[in-house]
């Protein structure tokens, strides 16, 4: 199965380039398989962080790891951000995203 754009596999552990949109109506993916960056939809508001706490809990929720197994490693202050995941590999990455669908 080829891999989506923005999942990436790294010796540290897998990494998604994501597009966050801040106060939604509801916590949900949007995934394009052709697309550069999954987008991501937050019900928190991009204020004191908020955002950025929410987005890793909801992502390891939505993939079933624990919270600790993400991390934001670039984009604290911009919409376009890169997170790592641990402790998994891309393949199970990329099945447990098509499964939220």
């Amino acid at each position: 199965m080829e891999l989506p754009k923005y999942i990436r596999e790294t010796p540290q552990g897998v990494t998604l380039a994501i597009r966050v949109q801040p106060r939604s109506s509801r916590d949900e993916f949007i995934a394009d398989p052709n697309a550069d960056q999954l987008k991501v939809r937050i019900t928190a508001p991009p204020v004191d962080s908020a955002a950025n706490n929410a987005l890793p809990k909801f992502i390891a929720k939505s993939l079933g790891i624990p919270p600790s197994a993400v991390s934001l490693i670039r984009g604290e202050k911009s919409r376009n951000k890169t997170l790592l995941i641990t402790g998994t590999d891309a393949q199970a990455v990329t099945e447990k995203l098509r499964a939220q669908k």
